[in-house]
């Protein structure tokens, strides 16, 4: 018998949602930035527009290996994945600096295939964005 039927004593029901009640989820931890888009808005379309609403209004710049090969991107990219959300700096270090696979991970980690890939997403996008700035900054 899984429940009992005795008055005053909980079922496994009203057990198991007052031990979940306890716990928080694990989205709840994120930083403050964390709802941000991943990717500027401003760089597609709007809605409104007639042909191609939300594509992009001006595609990413394409950069010359040999820019990003150099000593200072790469010690620049480390910075900006060191500034990263913790989280987000644990996921892309180890898919893409480590090399390991998305199920290697989330073992890891402890944390779902979609969050992972969610995580691994954000983080990229941002530091994109801040190498993108440094190459513009570079090239002025």
């Amino acid at each position: 018998m899984q429940g009992s039927t005795r008055p005053g004593r909980p079922g496994p029901r009203r057990k198991r949602g007052a031990r979940e009640s306890r716990s928080a989820p694990f989205s709840s931890f994120s930083g403050p930035d964390e709802d941000e888009p991943a990717v500027d808005p401003s760089r597609f379309l709007g809605a409104d527009h007639p042909r191609w609403p939300g594509h992009w209004a001006s595609p990413p710049e394409q950069w010359a290996e040999e820019k990003l090969a150099t000593k200072e991107t790469l010690e620049f990219v480390r910075q900006a994945i060191t500034d990263l959300p913790p989280v987000q700096k644990q996921v892309i270090s180890l898919r893409d600096v480590e090399g390991w696979t998305s199920a290697e991970t989330c073992e890891a980690l402890g944390i779902s295939e979609a969050n992972q890939r969610v995580l691994l997403h954000r983080a990229r996008s941002k530091v994109r964005a801040r190498v993108e700035q440094f190459m513009q900054e570079g090239s002025r």
